[in-house]
């Protein structure tokens, strides 16, 4: 294999999120076409990215040791520039790693893709982002044309802006792990109604308002499942309130999936209760899966789902209507159906993998030539 060009991805951590998810696709997609260098601290999300053609170069996570990290990404960008001249740097997440690129090379095309703030200092890292790639970012990729706008408000320069979709890939299916998920979280569909959702165990996620939602609605349904699946600080949390509002018999946290695609096919529909979100993969796979959709009109979840045609958009932390909207698919199993094939023909249209592969790739080949 002979790459002509020389990627650099440099990613602020490597756990099992939607970040490293989409740089992975990226990874996979170019790898036979350019000579790619992963730079990024280790984590669980290190062993897919090491199976591909790529030479991976360590740093220390900024957070835990900010002055060795930043030495250790200086002489890991340095050592792939030895290796193969640079041709273009892509940052993934994390606007401040654009310093030292920046630093080292003044003309160096760098992309900068935002993927989304979360917690109580989203607002000021927002605000950073555009201040840092005004400064140092040759182009700036938004996954939602709601964090598009966001950020233009803030004061990124829209020029440099270019809106990409998240990207996810049709799931081919393998029956047996399908059988297998059934059997460890005793599911059935062919005797059971499961309600699903894929999120981090974060208060981002809104997971607290569908525990309550759920609880609302499956009082006298003993057949029901809420399934969640994900990791996060508020696991030990959620499963007491489960307890305490009398349907942890009936909700199933699943923990971090690695078949996540089989799991969902297991759901009736899914249900994204989100407080703050950009483009949720989560959601396009349901929607890949033919899944109808419930989540709250917030970030690029407005995008994804059509209200009354694809599912249903409620309030953040409204769990009265939350609870209406789930009974109102229990009650009418053809619009499930309906609102599942019109969320299948949307993903298609906006937010299949070769779409955001094929963008993503025209944007690289005009900083490259």
């Amino acid at each position: 294999m002979v790459n002509t060009k020389h990627l650099v991805y440099i990613l602020p951590y490597l756990n099992q999120g939607g970040t490293e998810r989409q740089a992975l696709s990226l990874v996979k997609e170019f790898q036979h076409r350019y000579r790619i260098t992963l730079l990024a601290p280790t984590g669980k999300g290190l062993p897919p990215f090491l199976e591909q053609q790529l030479t991976y170069c360590e740093f220390t996570a900024w957070e835990r040791n900010f002055f060795k990290g930043l030495r250790e990404l200086i002489a890991g960008i340095k050592a792939a520039q030895k290796r193969q001249s640079i041709d273009l740097i892509h940052v993934h997440g994390a606007h401040e790693l654009m310093i030292p690129v920046r630093l080292l090379f003044p003309k160096l095309p760098i992309v900068f893709t935002v993927h989304g703030y979360h917690g109580a200092s989203a607002d000021v890292s927002y605000r950073l982002a555009c201040l840092f790639a005004n400064l140092w970012a040759t182009k700036v990729i938004s996954v939602c044309q709601t964090e598009s706008d966001i950020l233009v408000k803030l004061g990124m320069n829209p020029a440099k802006l270019e809106m990409i979709y998240n990207g996810v890939p049709t799931p081919t299916l393998d029956r047996s792990k399908i059988d297998s998920l059934a059997y460890q979280f005793q599911l059935d569909p062919s005797t059971q109604t499961i309600i699903g959702t894929a999120a981090r165990l974060a208060e981002a996620k809104g997971l607290t308002y569908l525990l309550q939602a759920f609880a609302r609605v499956a009082k006298d349904k003993p057949n029901l499942r809420l399934v969640i699946a994900g990791v996060g600080e508020l696991e030990q949390q959620l499963k007491q309130q489960a307890q305490d509002l009398g349907v942890a018999d009936r909700t199933i946290f699943a923990g971090y999936v690695n078949d996540l695609p089989e799991l969902m096919s297991l759901f009736n529909f899914f249900v994204l209760p989100s407080l703050q979100e950009a483009c949720s993969l989560a959601c396009a796979e349901a929607m890949a899966q033919q899944k109808a959709a419930i989540g709250t009109t917030i970030g690029g979840i407005v995008e994804q789902i059509v209200d009354g045609k694809t599912g249903f958009l409620i309030p953040p932390k409204d769990v009265d209507t939350l609870a209406d909207k789930i009974q109102h698919l229990l009650d009418r199993p053809e619009l499930v159906n309906e609102f599942a094939r019109n969320g299948r023909a949307r993903y298609e249209e906006y937010f299949a993998l070769d779409r955001m592969l094929i963008k993503t790739e025209e944007l690289y080949y005009k900083l490259l030539t």
